[in-house]
């Protein structure tokens, strides 16, 4: 039942991005126009017949940048005893150290969203289950499970610590505050719909497995096909605090309250609307198809990114670009777009993940393109596609700055070395056979 429910988003997300034009026609007796790109290609081979796959989500650091948490979502062949977990990795060598799961073994849902406090003590994962589970890692303990109203896409401590954002499915923004030194007890202090979604049809009936879900498993079911009845469904997919804490910046699926599209800068603590930062629904020259109709694609924004001073925010998204913003006065100040791909095809030029490098001198992002792109902040320079053997789900830079990581569709971890971008390691979950061993303090 569980397997089916995970099932029925990622055909959702498959059906609306494979939808895209087919590719061009070379002449004949011409040759493809040389890149002077360095294409990077992965060194991994495919995963053989029988083997365990899945996929990366997520990855984030430990503020001190000696762990990597990964989200996954692992399986046999044809789907059978899936496991969903949070992988805490040693970020120098990539060896699994520790698997982070609730107390009924795997996650209900793929856990999408992970976050360290700024003292690296506390770990927020969120995820399709509408859970928000809160760790303390230094006790390896799970100290609180937040049960919300539809799927977690996105969440963010504050750089204080004494905060947690949440976004939903729902277009919704969910501002938590912890009591005292730890997050055993948080109160919800504000709630702020950000996003709206357009209803086309009525919620189809619930499909039959052949087996009596649970009431639990019957509403969790509603809710996922509860996206089906919007024409541009209302998905939070990023917040990202000020470093400084002076704003929030949430960005996603849908359109924006009192705007058509954008990204939302709210003051914080105080939520007031600063500005809306809209840019990625402009200037595109492509298609996807809707039905029987060619249109343009949704001004989705999948993924946010602040630099370490505060001062430059980075957006990627549907568009095939990442943007990039100055936060000092509230504009644009660059567009960096997907280069064209082998195939054509143009939906391989969707970004799901953006990450900036903490001196500010790069900006990476992948997506369905099969690659992470980088690209030099001051030049808007291109300068390499690190290629992967799948859609790239989760892109993160190091603390020092030293290491790129990462990860997606095609079941592996990869870190390379920023400057020289040779292949440090790469990595792939375990399947747990037995039971899972418990979590392990990180020191």
């Amino acid at each position: 039942m569980r397997r089916d429910i995970i099932g029925i988003s990622v055909l959702f997300a498959v059906a609306v991005t494979f939808a895209a034009a087919p590719p061009p026609q070379q002449p004949q007796g011409k040759a493809p126009p040389p890149s002077n790109i360095p294409p990077i290609a992965p060194s991994t081979p495919a995963l053989e017949s029988g083997m365990p796959v899945g996929e990366f989500f997520a990855v984030v650091f430990s503020p001190d940048g000696r762990y990597i948490a990964a989200s996954a979502r692992w399986s046999a062949q044809f789907g059978a005893h899936e496991q969903r977990s949070v992988d805490i990795l040693d970020a120098a060598t990539g060896k699994v150290v520790a698997y982070y799961l609730p107390p009924r073994r795997f996650y209900e849902g793929i856990p999408k969203a992970l976050s360290f406090s700024p003292d690296g003590r506390f770990l927020a994962v969120g995820g399709m289950d509408s859970r928000v589970y809160l760790w303390d890692v230094r006790q390896a303990k799970l100290q609180r499970t937040l049960v919300l109203t539809n799927g977690v896409e996105a969440v963010a401590f504050s750089p204080d610590g004494n905060w947690l954002a949440v976004g939903l499915w729902d277009g919704r923004v969910y501002l938590y505050q912890r009591q005292g030194r730890d997050w055993q007890r948080p109160q919800m202090r504000r709630m702020i719909r950000v996003l709206t979604g357009d209803f086309v049809k009525p919620l189809p009936p619930l499909p039959d497995f052949g087996v009596t879900p649970t009431e639990r498993e019957r509403r969790r079911l509603e809710q996922l096909l509860m996206m089906f009845r919007f024409k541009n469904p209302p998905f939070v997919k990023a917040v990202v605090f000020d470093p400084k804490g002076r704003w929030l910046a949430v960005g996603g699926l849908g359109e924006v309250v009192n705007g058509k599209e954008g990204i939302v800068v709210l003051a914080f603590p105080t939520t007031q609307r600063l500005a809306l930062l809209q840019g990625h629904a402009h200037d595109v020259t492509w298609k996807v198809r809707v039905g029987n109709q060619w249109q343009p694609p949704r001004p989705w924004v999948n993924s946010l990114a602040v630099s370490r001073d505060g001062r430059l925010l980075a957006s990627a998204g549907w568009d095939g670009t990442v943007r990039l913003w100055d936060m000092t006065a509230l504009r644009q100040l660059r567009k960096l777009e997907s280069p064209k791909t082998p195939t054509g095809r143009v939906a391989t030029r969707i970004y799901n993940r953006v990450s900036i490098s903490p001196d500010r001198r790069w900006v990476a992002a992948g997506g369905f393109g099969h690659r992470v792109d980088v690209w030099e902040v001051a030049t808007g320079r291109l300068v390499v596609s690190l290629r992967t053997n799948g859609i790239v789900e989760a892109v993160a830079f190091s603390p020092d700055g030293k290491r790129l990581v990462a990860g997606g569709w095609d079941g592996r971890l990869r870190t390379w070395q920023v400057g020289s971008w040779r292949l440090l390691w790469q990595q792939t979950h375990r399947f747990i056979e037995r039971q899972p061993p418990p979590p392990v303090p990180l020191r």
